[in-house]
């Protein structure tokens, strides 16, 4: 009865590794039901397998290895994510859990006098059972707590991506403390064994979040150099946005006076005066034509100057305009929609002739700001964690203009997402215009 006991508790724990992974990697490698089907069915089996070696043996530092890679070869498939990070996550998590498992068995050793192939090997107890319940309450209330704070996730992604080889490393010398503990066994424990074995697990808590901690410190300094540059920067682009607004409404407003002297010599018959200036200034009034599509003059601004740059490139641009206020104002517009539009054309660069599309709809629906962008791409984006990664020569600044475009966004209390595959990237913004001051008047 014990032993079926242990092998439900065994199935659940890893079901519960399963969930754990799942809300720490998230972003499934492709769209559809299949993706969690073969999730689901993967982890049973998984979990099948686990039962068959745990009823051998409680703690199993082979099965640690054997256990960790098929999970990793499992999560791989459905999830965006190196082999190596989710094979450092779980393995990481399996030494962790076989540590505390490790204290039960040492304490079982000194409590009966026997040696540790005797206590691990064979039917299980019910101290071992009641163990394995309340270690998993305790997992489950850790992993909630670090699924509430956003920012350790990141950071952990960040030590992962950044301190792949430090981390490998790490992981290595659980495994060969957990292999040592378990060698010492063969000749019985004392309670100074004990004692280390619960020194070591909280030695190694203390040292990872030492180290999460450390990549949080470092991540916030950078963050705040490469914020400082980017408002600099920033700031500039927007003198040089509005600098050439207002020439474009100066522009407009010398194109009402042309209209008007046209309009006289046509009144006053002075045919061969309005033939004469029209030839003369045709190809200008050409050059500086822009088209109009919502009445909103700096949205509208704005995607004609970057228009510019798409025909340049020969990239096809359509448009689905519905829109009659926004809730940015026109220096946070000019920022949002800017950089999107200016990633979306270095992206469609890289595409091959005909290949290069640009779809872009931006909508109201009952004082709601939508915003679509789609365009073409030549493979998938580059990440560490959840922030993207230029592939230009300044690397100070990577990823700066989509951080600025979620903070403008956030500021507004709105929702960003990002969908991508290898020939695509798009992305959506919902904001409640009602929150906003800016409503596109002019």
């Amino acid at each position: 009865m014990v032993q079926v006991c242990y092998a439900v508790i065994q199935v659940v724990e890893v079901l519960l590794n399963a969930v754990i992974l799942h809300g720490v990697l998230r972003e499934h490698r492709k769209e559809g039901r299949w993706v969690v089907y073969v999730e689901v069915i993967g982890s049973i089996l998984c979990g099948m397998v686990h039962v068959m070696d745990s009823a051998d043996s409680f703690v199993s530092n082979i099965a640690i290895l054997f256990f960790s890679v098929e999970f990793s070869c499992l999560f791989r498939i459905c999830y965006k994510m190196k082999f190596i990070k989710i094979f450092l996550l779980e393995s990481f998590y399996r030494i962790s859990i076989s540590f505390f498992k490790l204290s039960l068995l040492i304490s079982e050793c000194i409590i009966y006098k026997k040696r540790l192939a005797e206590i691990n090997r064979g039917e299980r107890t019910i101290p071992e059972c009641v163990g394995s319940i309340i270690l998993m309450l305790v997992v489950i209330f850790v992993a909630k707590r670090i699924s509430a704070h956003e920012n350790y996730r990141k950071f952990m992604y960040m030590l992962l991506s950044k301190n792949t080889g430090l981390m490998l490393a790490v992981a290595g010398i659980e495994w060969f403390l957990l292999s040592y503990n378990m060698r010492l066994g063969i000749w019985g424990f004392r309670t100074g064994d004990f004692v280390f074995n619960i020194m070591l697990i909280f030695s190694i808590f203390i040292c990872l979040n030492y180290l999460i901690l450390r990549e949080a410190y470092s991540e916030v300094r950078q963050d705040k150099d490469r914020l400082n540059i980017s408002q600099e920067l920033l700031q500039k682009q927007n003198r040089e946005i509005h600098e050439i607004y207002k020439k474009n409404r100066e522009s407009i407003h010398e194109q009402c006076r042309i209209l008007e002297y046209l309009y006289y010599c046509i009144r006053e018959k002075r045919y061969r005066e309005a033939e004469a200036f029209l030839c003369k200034n045709l190809d200008e009034l050409k050059e500086g034509r822009a088209e109009v599509w919502t009445g909103l003059p700096f949205l509208d601004f704005i995607i004609n100057y970057k228009k510019q740059a798409m025909d340049k490139e020969n990239i096809t641009f359509q448009l689905e305009l519905d829109v009659y206020e926004y809730p940015f104002e026109e220096t946070e517009l000019g920022v949002l929609l800017g950089n999107l539009l200016d990633n979306a054309i270095e992206a469609c660069e890289k595409c091959g002739p005909g290949e290069k599309k640009i779809y872009l709809r931006i909508w109201n629906v009952k004082y709601m700001f939508m915003l679509k962008l789609r365009n073409s791409s030549s493979g998938l984006p580059v990440m560490t964690g959840q922030r993207f990664i230029t592939d230009k020569a300044d690397k100070n600044l990577h990823g700066m203009g989509v951080e600025q475009v979620k903070r403008i966004v956030g500021k507004y209390g709105g929702d960003i997402s990002f969908q991508y595959g290898e020939e695509y990237f798009e992305t959506k913004i919902m904001v409640d215009a009602m929150r906003g001051d800016g409503f596109g008047i002019d």
